[in-house]
């Protein structure tokens, strides 16, 4: 999967460890996973885990690892559709 296309795109994510999924943006990619924007992601992380709140943190960013993903949901855009037919 090419996951380059998704930078800049609001995802719904499911991680392994938590119980619900949540829509985060993704700010970047690597080989190993993505980076998502932190916003209320981390704090779903957290309180599902059972961990304590980050406060204080500055990164506006957390990364999600490939192997931690259950499943993960993209909007897929008529005309990336058009143009595979």
């Amino acid at each position: 999967m090419n996951t380059s296309r998704l930078v800049g795109q609001t995802v719904e994510v499911k991680l392994a460890s938590v119980d619900t999924s949540f829509s985060a943006v993704v700010l970047g990619v690597e080989s190993a996973g993505l980076w998502i924007h932190k916003g209320d992601a981390l704090e779903k992380i957290t309180a599902s885990v059972g961990g304590a709140p980050l406060e204080g943190r500055k990164e506006p960013a957390v990364f999600l690892p490939f192997g931690k993903i259950s499943w993960l949901l993209t909007e897929t855009k008529e005309s990336v559709y058009q143009k595979a037919r």
